[in-house]
């Protein structure tokens, strides 16, 4: 159970840095290449983009989210911490660009002198556009952490329900296993001097069922065959210790079971 658990992470953790890769880099790649502009400063700004928004992706991922959104007493960390990094990327990153040599420009607006105005909304422009990429990067990155951690929850419970069966039945052996045996033992005693060859039958039968519950029980599958018989030697033992006056039919076929294999109900 622990090896699957850790496969279901690495699986969900390779599948979120896939993704993350496909949504952020590929996009970028076919800018580059689709883009009619000077390709040098557009692939530089491109790729940093591009980084920029895995990098926030990872690091809710991997944790703000799980440390502080699943926390109900950090939620605000939460909001506060991404808050910090989306402005301070918004902000800095343009910036950066603007006194290096100049944001992207389409070419045919390289030459033009612009306004302040038309500054501005140029710069504007770049940071509303980064700033809805990095919601969505933190906003995915949020919904694969909260599916992961719905699932290692639901496996948690599963696992918790299984236990409990498991020790159900443990209990229910421990109680059940003196009182048949004893119970059975007594009827077979008392049967002897009644009829004898009943009596020889019960023992083979309680024998059998011995010998399932020893050897057979501890195993995770059995025959299906092996365990309706013991169902069936099951009541007829405990049909010795009905009386004369009730009448107890039970009928099990074992017919097109050949090779089906079932968990023990008695282990």
């Amino acid at each position: 159970m622990n090896n699957e658990k850790v496969r279901s992470n690495f699986a969900g953790t390779a599948t979120a840095i896939l993704l993350s890769f496909l949504l952020f880099y590929f996009p970028s790649v076919l800018a580059i290449y689709g883009h009619d502009d000077e390709p040098g400063i557009w692939t530089i700004f491109s790729i940093v983009m591009a980084t920029l928004y895995t990098l926030i992706f990872c690091v809710n991922y991997f944790w703000i989210v799980p440390y502080s959104f699943f926390r109900s007493n950090k939620k605000v960390m939460f909001f506060i911490l991404n808050a910090v990094i989306v402005t301070a990327a918004c902000g800095l990153v343009p910036l950066w660009f603007e006194t290096h040599g100049g944001l992207p420009r389409p070419r045919h607006l390289e030459n033009l002198s612009l306004s302040i105005g038309q500054y501005l909304m140029g710069y504007l422009r770049f940071v509303v556009r980064d700033g809805i990429m990095m919601v969505l990067s933190i906003a995915l990155a949020y919904a694969l952490r909260l599916a992961q951690d719905r699932e290692n929850m639901r496996r948690k419970r599963l696992e918790l329900e299984a236990e409990q069966r498991r020790i159900e039945l443990k209990s229910l052996k421990a109680q059940l296993n003196p009182h048949f045996l004893f119970n059975s033992l007594n009827n077979i005693y008392a049967l002897i001097a009644i009829s004898p060859e009943r009596a020889q039958k019960a023992l083979h039968d309680l024998s059998g069922m011995l010998r399932f519950m020893i050897y057979d029980a501890a195993n995770s599958f059995v025959p299906l065959q092996k365990e309706m018989q013991f169902i069936s030697d099951y009541v007829e033992l405990m049909k010795l210790r009905l009386s004369s006056g009730i009448r107890l039919d039970c009928a099990i076929t074992t017919s097109g079971s050949e090779g089906l294999t079932i968990a023990p109900c008695y282990s």
